[in-house]
């Protein structure tokens, strides 16, 4: 018995049944590992319940959930009785946030052109590098007390320190990626003269990019805990002063109130700004079918 020939009908059928399936796939496996974030969360929260049930002293040394949840509404919505006034938290949070940007500024400022100098040339690594290097080891509660030391209080320190944690990543990701430049590009746009600005426009900062925002997302956190860090030492407004405060007054509800609201707006500002900024650069990969973001 011969067998049929098939269609061009349902060869069309099969060829458009491909990237569907896959859609579902996909989707199949991010509401998996929504899920799964969820019940790691959701169990965090059950040991911290039976956590602070226990108590060693006659004082509650760990507050329930549901204790700081509610003292997390007092900041959002206001408190009459204890003067908190609506939206304090964020106040707050936009001072801090303020403060790392012009960090995070200053950094991409200075870092991007010290990183193309050290991946373009040899001798320029040479000498930058022994620099960032040191920049990049030297511990966090050393850079706040720097920032105090050399500015007092106020909103300068921050920032500054900001950027001293920033700059040698930004400058070592950004090397990295123009090392790994075609060295035949950059060849074939001299040979056809192509000018400078040019060839850095079409062929440098597309190859290192991903590598300048692989490094942004890594050390956004980390400058987020520095400028709190150094407004806690000396700042007069922010995140960080108000940490310090719930530990003058020995506070762990206020302490873990401040510590839920810092997570949560970093993860947010990660998710939300971050990723969909990356998604928007890279959006010519996604046509592709390159999934450049995992998370």
């Amino acid at each position: 018995m011969a067998t049929p020939p098939v269609t061009e009908i349902e060869q069309s059928e099969s060829v458009s049944a491909i990237p569907l399936a896959t859609a579902k796939r996909t989707a199949s496996t991010r509401w998996k590992a929504t899920a799964y974030s969820l019940l790691g969360a959701l169990s965090l929260l059950v040991v911290w319940q039976l956590a602070s049930g226990y108590s060693r002293t006659e004082f509650d040394l760990l507050p329930s959930p549901v204790q700081v949840l509610q003292r997390m509404g007092d900041y959002t919505f206001g408190n009459e009785l204890e003067g908190i006034p609506p939206g304090f938290v964020f106040i707050n949070f936009w001072e801090t946030f303020r403060k790392t940007l012009l960090g995070f500024a200053g950094a991409l400022l200075v870092g991007v052109p010290i990183g193309i100098l050290m991946g373009r040339y040899r001798y320029a690594k040479n000498f930058f590098f022994d620099f960032v290097y040191l920049a990049a080891n030297v511990p966090l509660i050393v850079y706040a007390i720097l920032g105090l030391l050399l500015f007092g209080l106020g909103d300068t320190g921050p920032a500054f320190v900001v950027m001293l944690l920033v700059l040698p990543v930004i400058s070592l990701n950004v090397a990295a990626g123009v090392e790994g430049v075609d060295r035949n590009l950059l060849a074939m746009s001299r040979a056809y003269r192509l000018p400078t600005s040019s060839a850095l426009r079409e062929i440098v900062a597309p190859s290192f990019a991903p590598f300048l925002f692989a490094a942004t997302r890594a050390s956004f956190a980390a400058s987020w805990k520095l400028a709190a860090l150094a407004e806690t030492f000396g700042g007069t407004t922010g995140v960080g002063v108000q940490i310090r405060k719930a530990f003058q007054g020995f506070s762990v509800v206020d302490m873990l109130a401040w510590m839920m609201f810092f997570v949560i707006f970093v993860v947010v500002i990660e998710r939300v700004v971050l990723m969909r900024l990356e998604r928007f650069v890279f959006r010519y990969r996604l046509k592709r079918g390159e999934d450049v973001l995992r998370y």
